[in-house]
């Protein structure tokens, strides 16, 4: 368990709210243990406290910038940049990257639907059977023993931050980005949005 993460989280409440609110949200994060029933009430208090301060913008921005678990990694922007960089139409370029990311991850991939210049990138769901009612499919370690369907904030993480992040490494800081729907949110998949250059 990345307690590493949760304590960055931690750090970033309470510079802007206070250690109280700090202490409310995480509790004590040395005890936080590997186990679905404790998480999932740890993670149900932590995602209730961060909607009780209505600060969504700021939440959604700290999730995704706090994203533990890589994602877009260089390497992967640089292929996307070089396929785009060679590709006449967007929809060849999605098509490229697309196949290159299938073949390079044995396809266990986001599926790319591409609208105008809007990508549609939706994760497949995952096998997690021991998961809470409303987490199954869902990849995150915390996310997946929830029981309740929970607000968009914690998402930004898996979504902007994870997916995102080979985005802006191959478009820049400035590319626009959408959440849409995830599973513990009460969609029927995790989807987000990215509007590509023209």
């Amino acid at each position: 368990m990345n307690k590493k993460w949760i304590s960055q989280l931690a750090g970033d409440i309470e510079e802007k709210y206070g250690k109280d609110t700090r202490e409310t949200l995480f509790g004590d994060i040395d005890s936080i243990k590997n186990d679905p029933i404790f998480l999932a009430n740890w993670f149900d208090n932590f995602v209730t406290g961060m909607d009780k301060l209505d600060d969504k913008a700021f939440l959604q921005a700290m999730m995704a910038n706090r994203c533990p678990c890589g994602g877009g990694d260089a390497g992967n922007a640089a292929a996307m940049k070089e396929f785009y960089d060679n590709s006449k139409t967007l929809e060849e370029f999605v098509d490229s990257f697309g196949k290159w990311m299938y073949k390079k991850y044995n396809g266990d991939v986001d599926t790319l639907k591409l609208q105008g210049n809007v990508l549609y990138l939706t994760k497949p769901l995952m096998e997690n059977p021991n998961a809470g009612s409303c987490g199954k499919g869902c990849h995150c370690f915390l996310a997946r023993n929830t029981e309740k369907v929970v607000s968009k904030i914690f998402c930004h993480c898996c979504t902007i931050g994870h997916t995102g992040k080979m985005f802006k490494i191959a478009f820049g800081d400035d590319i626009r980005m959408e959440f849409i729907e995830s599973i513990i949110c009460g969609g029927k998949g995790c989807t987000m949005t990215v509007h590509l250059p023209e």
